[in-house]
């Protein structure tokens, strides 16, 4: 098939037409010159002039514009002048321990000429400086002062074997990032050594054992500084090789960081990253819980009873950090008063109900929320499956009173008398298991604490059992006030 366009017609071009303002302004000419300054051209001189002025003690007069120009044309002037090249190199460097602008471009070079060096050793690109101002920097090196300190630090390093290795260790020691270490060296922040030294930060983290806050601090901002896959292998080595004291000091800070960024892409970790991470998470939110115990038995004025109660739980729970996902604190305005700044992690306040008073910790398993009373009437644990509106309710909603959690009912567990036997065994139930290894209960005694993971705790003796059995007839009846 063909296909025919109809010809364009233009009009013809006016030849003689000119708009009238076009003719005015033709017309126009300016009584006076605009009012913008006049500059007179800047004249640079050559090598020549340059060099002399080195050789005659008069390198102040040299502008920095004639530097630049200098130490970009010295390779060409040195060919030209062999016999003269090395003297000169040696004056530049003797001129810029009292020139700070000439000091920082030959550092600058230099740094850029060995990271040249290192990226390509056989490049025939420009050099970055001079070679004979390179051979004479350990002359200006072995005279500088403190002040040159750093710069001349991770110039050598650059020079040295495994120069990553070497600048990641020089970072730990200023607790200065990679990055930050070469903005306040005053050298260029962007040279290949810099990324490459990303990977060691974790491991020099872990093997110094570092869990003060600076130390802490700094290690977030070097992972917060990588790439993508500099940071993912430097979390893995976090991962499997701090594998305990993990809460120890200001690390929380860190486990919250990889928490928040990294269970997410689960995916992306190795299966012992991944199972370290979630021990890791685990005994973060167990932290949580188990803080909040001992303020609230230390600050609060309760009986010897309650104080034993709470540690119970406290210990208990310790048998199952693992598992937990998720944790959320929930505590009367009463409690938050009295423990005031030592609360150093969110809680949330029950606001009054009329219900007795009680703190309330509520655990997220992999199919069910725990729901954990600390005092009062009940003291009792309630698992509720889980559900996405479950999940929003207990996790997102704020308001939640002590009435309304009990009103969700789900299945209910005492905590009277030698209640952890049952309690184990009920949780079983919901495939909400202790922690792989476990051999003995946290806070029980050696006879009564030893597990199994096939036959769970040892149930309470006859004797013990018929009094647990009185008291929670007792407890039954309390629950049963409260529905």
């Amino acid at each position: 098939m063909s296909v025919y366009f109809r010809e364009v017609q233009l009009p013809p071009s006016p030849s003689n037409r000119h708009p009238e303002k076009i003719k005015l302004a033709g017309t126009f000419a300016p009584k006076s010159k605009p009012n913008v300054p006049e500059q007179k051209g800047i004249l640079l001189r050559g090598m020549t002039e340059i060099i002399a002025d080195i050789q005659s003690d008069r390198a102040d007069s040299i502008t920095p514009l004639e530097w630049t120009y200098c130490l970009w044309a010295k390779p060409e002037w040195d060919i030209k002048n062999p016999e003269r090249a090395p003297e000169i190199s040696q004056a530049i460097w003797l001129v810029a321990h009292n020139n700070t602008r000439l000091k920082q471009q030959l550092l600058w070079r230099l740094a850029l000429h060995h990271s040249h060096q290192l990226e390509n050793p056989v490049s025939s690109n420009a050099p970055a400086l001079d070679p004979g101002l390179v051979e004479c920097f350990a002359d200006f090196a072995n005279t500088a002062t403190a002040a040159d300190a750093l710069p001349l630090q991770i110039i050598k390093i650059l020079t040295r074997d495994l120069p990553d290795y070497e600048l990641a260790k020089l970072s730990w020691q200023y607790l200065k990032t990679p990055v930050e270490l070469l903005i306040k060296a005053q050298l260029p922040a962007s040279i290949p050594v810099v990324d490459r030294a990303g990977p060691h930060l974790a491991g020099i983290f872990a093997k110094n054992q570092v869990s003060d806050l600076s130390g802490v601090e700094w290690l977030l901002r070097c992972l917060k500084e990588m790439a993508a896959g500099p940071q993912l292998a430097a979390v893995e080595e976090l991962l499997v090789k701090i594998s305990s004291d993990i809460l120890k000091n200001q690390r929380p800070k860190l486990v919250e960081w990889v928490r928040d960024e990294y269970y997410p892409k689960l995916q992306l970790l190795s299966a012992p990253a991944r199972e370290s991470l979630i021990r890791w998470i685990g005994a973060l939110n167990y932290s949580y819980f188990q803080k909040t115990i001992d303020l609230v038995a230390r600050m609060l004025r309760l009986s010897d009873a309650e104080i034993k109660q709470l540690e119970e739980r406290r210990d208990f729970w310790a048998n199952y950090t693992d598992r937990l996902k998720r944790v959320r604190l929930l505590l009367p305005q009463s409690s938050v008063s009295a423990i005031g700044y030592q609360l150093q992690f969110d809680v949330d306040i029950l606001p009054e109900d009329g219900a007795p008073a009680t703190e309330v910790c509520i655990f997220q398993f992999e199919e069910y929320c725990a729901i954990e009373f600390f005092r009062g009437t009940g003291a009792e644990i309630r698992l509720i499956k889980r559900s996405k509106e479950n999940d929003r309710l207990l996790f997102v909603k704020k308001e939640l009173s002590t009435k309304r959690l009990r009103k969700l009912g789900g299945e209910v567990h005492d905590r009277v008398f030698m209640w952890q036997s049952s309690c184990e065994k009920w949780l079983k139930q919901k495939n909400i298991i202790p922690n792989e290894g476990t051999k003995s209960f946290q806070g029980m005694s050696q006879y009564y604490g030893k597990y199994d993971p096939t036959n769970g705790l040892r149930i309470p003796e006859p004797q013990e059992q018929k009094q647990r059995d009185v008291l929670l007839k007792k407890w039954q009846k309390e629950m049963e006030s409260l529905s």
